[in-house]
C-alpha cells in the first residue's frame, strides 16, 4: 500500500482528562519495606494490601485512547477480505508432499528427464474411510487390546498377518466430495460487536447491578485483537518544569490488560450485552511475577460500588424513586441475600433499570465524586465504557431470511436500544464489527464436513499482509485446520481490518456454553478415573451422533464499522470467486466423526493399558496420549515443559509431514517404558502434576498404609504396588516330579477358559519357570480381556488354598470335580501320593509349598469354584509377600462399595472341558506319557457320560388310585441309598 498521507488521529484536548498533578515514574517504584500481597496486622490478622498496589498509578486517556484507525474512510478494504494466494496451477488434490511419494530429482538443477530419482515403497498412503474398515475388523471392549486399532491410530502403521509393518501416510483428499459452485451455500451475519467510548449513550434502558457480581476472572480474561493508547505517566523532572505537561508519550496495550468490572448489561429478547467499566489508573504488574493483574480486589469493588456508583444513582433518582434506588451497598447486600440468609455468591443479581438520560447523569456524577474524593478515589478516574455483545449471528444472518434488509438493518431491528448512528461516529469512540461468511454444501443425500486447506489458507493470509498468527491442526492433522492472524499494524490502521480468523463449524458440535475448553485433567488419566472415562465416552458419543449433520466453514474480520459497511455491500461477489480458487476439502460427516471417534477410543484404550502396566515413565506417557485425545475436539495450548520437550523429541513437525497426521510410530506396549525416544522415568514435577505419591520408590504408598488403601491400590495399579516377579536359581533344583506337577497345575486351570475371553495366546507353559512367569500380573493382564486383582493379607507362604488337598468337594457340581477325576492333576497328584512313603511326600508337598510361596497371584478360588468373577472380570488374589508395605496401619474412611452385578460364566461346560483334558498330553508319575487314540478316548468319554445317565435320580411310579392307607406306606421295591442322589 501507498504511504498514508491523511489525518491519523483526533486532535488532544488538555481538558479530556486530568493530566496535572498525578503520580510520576519515579513514584510508582514499590515500597522495599512492604510486603506486595499481604501484611499481619499486630493481632495476627490477615489484611489485604490492595491499599499498596490497587491506587492510581498514573496512566491517562486522551482523544485518540479508543482510536485502533486512522481518521479516514477505509482504504482498499476489499482487497484484504479473502484474497486469493494460490496460483492458477494450484491441484487442490495434491496433499502428499514430494517426501512421501519420492516425486523429487536428486540432479543439482532440478527435475530433468531421464534424471535420478528417489523411489518410495516402504510408506503405505491410506484415507480415513481405509482406516476406519482397517480397524473395524476387531473392535473389542476397551479392557481388551486391539493390534489393528492401535496400529492404526496410535502409531501410524498398519499390521499384517506375517508381523510386518509399514508406516502410514493419512490422505484426507481421497474420501473428497466434490461440488459445483452452485452447489454451495455463501451466508453473511455479523457475530459481535465491542464499543468503546468515554460517555456511553444509549436508546434504550440499561440494567445496572445493585452490588459487585461475582466472578472468579475478569469479564473480558482473554486477548480480543482490540488495543488502547494510554498515556503513560510523566517524569518527575516534567512534572517539576514550569508551564504545564510537556511530555505526552503514549503505550499501546491490550483490551484486557486494563482492570474492569461489569457493572451491568442490555438485555433483549435476541441476545444480552454487557457493560464494562475500565480503571487504566489501575493497570500494574504482579511485583513478584511481572505477569499483568486484571482481577479486582472485593475491596477495591466494595469501595466503587459504596462511594462512587450507588450514591450517584441515589443523587439521580427522582423522590419517588429513592426507595427502591438510593440505598448502600450493605443495604443492597442485605437485601440481595439468598434463601438461606447468606449474601454475596452466584446468585441472582439485583438489577435497575436506568433510561439513557439517567445513565448520563449517573456517569457525570461519578466523574464528580471520583473528583471530589481526592486520593482515596483518584484510582478510579480515568473510567471508561466498553460494550461487548457476542454471539449475535443468528440475529443477523442474512437479514434473518429476507425478513430485513441485510445484517446490519437486522441487527438495528433486534437490539433496538443501541444507538447505531451515535456508535458509528468515531469522535465518540470505536465501534469494532464482526463480519463472518460461512459457506455450507446443500447436500441433502450425504451429510459433510468441511475442513480448511492449510496450504490454500497460509497462501491467502499472506497475500492479505496479514501477520504470521496461529496455526491449528486439527486432530493434529499437518494439511487441514484453521488460522487466526492479526493485520499488519500500518496496513490495519488504514484498511480498518484488523482481525481475520478462518475456523471449521464442526467445532460446534463440541463447543460449550462458554466456549472454554474443557477435559479431564492428566491426573484423570493418570488414575483412568471415572471423571476421565465418562469424558472419553461423552467426546465419542457426541462424535457418533454428529455423523448425520453438515458443517461448513466460516471465516471471520473484525473490522471497524465503516469498514463493516463496505464488506457487508459486495462481499458475495468476493466470496465466490474465492470460492473458485478450492480453498475447502469436502469430506463425509460419517467418515470424519467416525474418524475422530476411533482416534478417541484407542487413545482411551491405550491408556488403560499403560496404567495396568504402570511403567516408570507413566506420567510423560499421559500427558502425550492426553494431548493427542484433546487435539480431536480442540487444539491444545502446551503448558506443561515435559510434555513441550516430549513432542520436541518425538519430532513433532517431521511426523506431521511425513505421516500426514501425528502418530507415536516407535510406541510398543511389551517394552518397559513404551516410547524409548523419551524421558524414561518421571521426575518429581511430573509426578505432582499427575497428583501421584512421590514418595520413595520402595514405599509406593507409604510404610503402613491402610487396609483400605491397599485394596483399593491393588485393584486399579497392582505393578505399581508389587515387586516385579524374578526367578530364584534355588527353584533350579525343584524336583522334576513337582515341576511337571505344576506345568500341569497351570495348564488344566487355563485350559477351563472359554476362548472369547482370552485377548493374548492361552497359555501353555513347558517348563516350571514358564508356569510361574504365567501367574504374573503382567502376564494376567496381557492374557485375559478383563481382570481383577484383591489383596491379601494373610501371612506369606502358601498363601490361598492349596488345590491339592482333600478338603476341596468333590462334588459334581463343583467346577474341581473335573480335575480330582481322570486326567485332571489333582488326581495325578492323589496317584502319586499313593506310591510314595511319609519322606517322598513331605518332599513333594514341601517343594509345590516353597513354588506356591513365590507366586505373584493366582486365581481367588473357593472351596467349590475355581475361577471367580466379579463384575464381569475374573478375579485373582495377589500374594503379599510381594506388597512394597511394611505392615499395614489404621483403617482409613470407609467407602460404599461397588454395586454388585451378576457375574459373567467364563467356565467352560463339564463335558467340553472333560473333552479337552482328555486331549491334552497326560503326566504319569515316572515321566511317561500314556498314548491313547482318539478311539478309546470317546468310548471312555461315552462310558462315562453313559454311566453319569445310568445312575441319574428316578423318580418313583405313580401310586395306583386306591383307599388311603396308614402312614408309612410299605413298598415291595426298596430304593437303595446308593443308587440315588440325595441333595443337602
Amino acid at each position: 500500500m501507498a504511504a498514508y498521507k491523511g489525518r491519523r488521529w483526533l486532535p488532544d484536548n488538555r481538558t479530556f482528562d486530568d493530566y496535572e498533578g498525578g503520580p510520576t515514574i519515579e513514584m510508582l517504584r514499590p515500597p522495599s519495606n512492604v510486603h506486595p500481597t499481604m501484611i499481619y496486622h499486630s493481632a495476627r490478622m490477615e489484611l489485604s494490601a490492595a491499599w499498596a498496589t490497587w491506587v492510581d498509578h498514573g496512566y491517562r486517556i486522551k482523544p485518540s485512547t479508543f482510536q485502533m484507525f486512522y481518521q479516514c474512510r477505509p482504504l482498499d478494504t476489499m482487497e484484504h477480505i479473502m484474497p486469493i494466494g494460490t496460483l492458477d496451477s494450484y491441484d487442490s488434490s495434491m496433499q502428499v508432499p514430494d517426501r512421501v511419494t519420492g516425486a523429487y530429482s536428486l540432479d543439482r538443477t532440478g527435475a530433468q528427464k531421464g534424471g535420478s530419482g528417489v523411489r518410495i515403497s516402504d510408506v503405505v498412503i491410506l484415507s480415513a474411510s481405509d482406516m476406519i474398515k482397517s480397524a473395524e475388523q476387531y473392535d473389542p471392549p476397551l479392557q481388551e487390546q486391539c493390534r489393528y486399532g492401535h496400529d492404526l491410530f496410535v502409531r501410524g502403521c498398519t499390521s499384517g498377518s506375517d508381523g510386518d509393518e509399514r508406516p502410514i501416510y493419512v490422505d484426507l483428499e481421497l474420501d473428497a466430495i466434490r461440488f459445483d459452485e452452485d452447489d454451495i451455500s455463501i451466508s453473511v451475519d455479523i457475530d459481535s460487536i465491542i464499543w468503546m467510548t468515554k460517555t456511553l449513550r444509549l436508546r434504550g434502558t440499561i440494567g445496572v447491578y445493585m452490588t459487585p457480581p461475582f466472578h472468579s476472572k475478569p469479564g473480558i480474561s482473554k486477548h480480543n485483537h482490540a488495543y488502547l493508547d494510554l498515556l503513560i505517566p510523566q517524569s518527575e523532572e516534567d512534572a517539576h518544569e514550569p508551564g504545564g505537561r510537556a511530555e505526552w508519550l503514549s503505550l499501546r496495550v491490550k483490551m484486557d490488560s486494563i482492570p474492569h468490572l461489569c457493572i451491568g448489561r442490555i438485555s433483549s429478547a435476541a441476545s444480552t450485552l454487557n457493560v464494562y467499566i475500565f480503571f487504566p489508573r489501575l493497570k500494574h504488574d504482579d511485583a513478584i511475577s511481572g505477569k499483568k493483574v486484571t482481577i479486582i480486589p472485593n475491596e477495591v469493588e466494595d469501595i466503587f460500588w459504596d462511594r462512587v456508583l450507588l450514591p450517584s444513582i441515589g443523587d439521580c433518582a427522582d423522590i419517588s424513586w429513592q426507595a427502591y434506588m438510593k440505598q448502600s451497598l450493605q443495604e443492597a447486600r442485605y437485601k440481595n441475600k439468598g434463601g438461606s440468609g447468606t449474601t454475596g455468591g452466584k446468585g441472582t443479581q439485583k438489577i435497575i433499570p436506568l433510561s439513557n438520560d439517567d445513565f448520563l447523569e449517573v456517569q457525570v456524577r461519578m466523574h464528580d465524586r471520583i473528583k471530589d474524593g481526592h486520593m482515596e478515589l483518584s484510582m478510579f478516574g480515568s473510567c471508561f465504557f466498553v460494550l461487548e455483545g457476542k454471539g449475535i449471528k443468528l440475529i443477523t444472518k442474512d437479514g434473518q431470511r429476507g425478513r430485513f434488509q441485510g445484517p446490519e438493518d437486522a441487527l438495528l431491528h433486534n437490539l433496538p436500544d443501541l444507538d447505531w448512528n451515535h456508535m458509528m461516529d468515531r469522535t465518540h469512540g470505536e465501534l469494532l464489527v464482526d463480519v463472518g461468511i460461512s459457506f455450507t454444501p446443500r447436500s441433502s443425500d450425504v451429510p459433510v464436513v468441511g475442513l480448511w486447506r492449510l496450504d490454500a489458507l497460509e497462501a491467502s493470509f499472506g497475500a492479505g499482509g496479514y501477520n504470521k498468527g496461529q496455526l491449528h491442526h486439527h486432530n493434529t492433522l499437518s494439511r487441514y485446520g484453521a488460522l487466526q492472524a492479526e493485520m499488519q499494524r500500518e496496513r490495519c490502521q488504514q484498511t480498518h481490518v484488523a482481525f481475520r480468523s478462518a475456523y471449521n463449524l464442526y467445532y460446534e458440535a463440541v463447543r460449550t456454553t462458554n466456549n472454554q475448553v474443557s477435559f479431564a485433567m492428566d491426573s484423570d488419566a493418570y488414575k483412568t478415573s471415572s471423571n476421565y472415562m465418562t469424558e472419553c465416552f461423552n467426546i465419542a458419543r457426541v462424535l457418533t451422533g454428529s455423523k448425520g449433520k453438515t458443517y461448513g466453514v466460516r471465516d471471520e474480520y473484525r473490522t471497524s464499522g465503516k469498514a463493516a459497511r463496505l464488506i457487508l455491500e459486495s462481499v458475495m461477489s468476493k466470496a465466490e470467486e474465492y470460492l473458485r480458487s478450492d480453498p475447502v476439502l469436502w469430506i463425509p460427516s460419517e467418515v470424519w466423526f467416525g474418524f475422530l471417534a476411533r482416534r478417541v477410543r484407542e487413545v482411551q484404550r491405550t491408556q488403560i493399558a499403560i496404567v495396568r502396566r504402570h511403567p516408570q515413565n507413566l506420567g510423560i506417557l499421559t500427558s502425550i496420549l492426553n494431548y493427542m485425545l484433546r487435539s480431536t475436539t480442540s487444539t491444545p495450548i502446551v503448558f506443561d515443559s515435559h510434555l513441550r520437550e516430549s513432542l520436541a523429541l518425538l519430532e513433532y513437525r517431521n511426523v506431521l509431514e511425513t505421516a500426514g497426521m501425528f502418530f507415536l510410530q516407535d510406541f510398543d506396549l511389551a517394552n518397559d517404558t513404551c516410547l524409548y525416544d523419551v524421558q524414561q522415568q518421571d521426575d518429581i514435577t511430573v509426578l505432582a502434576l499427575m497428583g501421584a505419591n512421590t514418595k520413595s520408590e520402595e514405599f509406593p504408598l507409604g510404610r503402613r498404609p491402610s487396609w483400605a488403601r491397599l485394596k483399593s491400590a491393588i485393584a486399579s495399579s497392582p505393578a505399581h504396588i508389587m515387586k516385579p516377579w524374578v526367578w530364584l536359581s534355588r527353584l533350579s533344583r525343584t524336583q522334576l516330579s513337582v515341576g511337571r506337577l505344576f506345568v500341569m497345575c497351570t495348564r488344566h486351570l487355563w485350559l477351563m477358559l472359554k476362548d472369547e475371553i482370552f485377548q493374548g495366546i492361552r497359555p501353555c507353559p513347558e517348563s516350571l519357570q514358564e508356569a510361574m512367569k504365567c501367574w504374573t500380573t503382567t502376564s494376567i493382564t496381557d492374557t485375559l480381556a478383563a481382570v481383577t486383582f484383591d489383596a491379601c493379607n494373610r501371612t506369606p507362604g502358601p498363601y490361598r488354598c492349596d488345590p491339592w488337598t482333600p478338603e476341596l468337594l468333590k462334588k459334581g457340581g463343583s467346577q474341581w470335580f473335573s480335575l480330582w477325576t481322570g486326567e485332571g492333576y489333582i488326581a495325578e497328584f492323589h496317584r502319586l501320593l499313593k506310591g510314595m512313603d511319609d519322606d517322598e511326600k513331605t518332599l513333594l508337598q514341601d517343594g509345590l509349598a516353597d513354588i506356591f510361596s513365590n507366586l505373584h497371584c493366582l486365581p481367588a478360588s473357593t472351596a467349590a469354584a475355581v475361577w471367580r468373577v466379579k463384575q464381569s472380570a475374573i478375579v485373582f488374589v495377589t500374594n503379599p509377600a510381594f506388597y512394597k508395605i511394611e505392615c499395614l496401619g489404621r483403617a482409613g474412611e470407609s467407602r460404599r462399595g461397588p454395586v454388585v452385578r451378576r457375574p459373567v460364566n467364563v467356565i467352560k461346560g463339564k463335558r467340553i472341558f472333560t473333552a479337552d483334558l482328555m486331549d491334552v498330553m497326560p503326566f504319569d508319575a515316572l515321566g511317561a506319557l500314556r498314548k491313547q487314540s482318539d478311539r478309546q478316548k470317546r468310548r471312555d468319554l461315552h462310558k462315562k457320560l453313559t454311566k453319569a445317565n445310568k445312575h441319574k435320580r428316578v423318580p418313583p411310579p405313580p401310586r395306583s388310585r386306591t383307599r388311603s392307607r396308614p402312614f408309612p406306606l410299605s413298598s415291595p421295591n426298596p430304593v437303595c441309598d446308593d443308587t440315588m442322589d440325595v441333595d443337602d
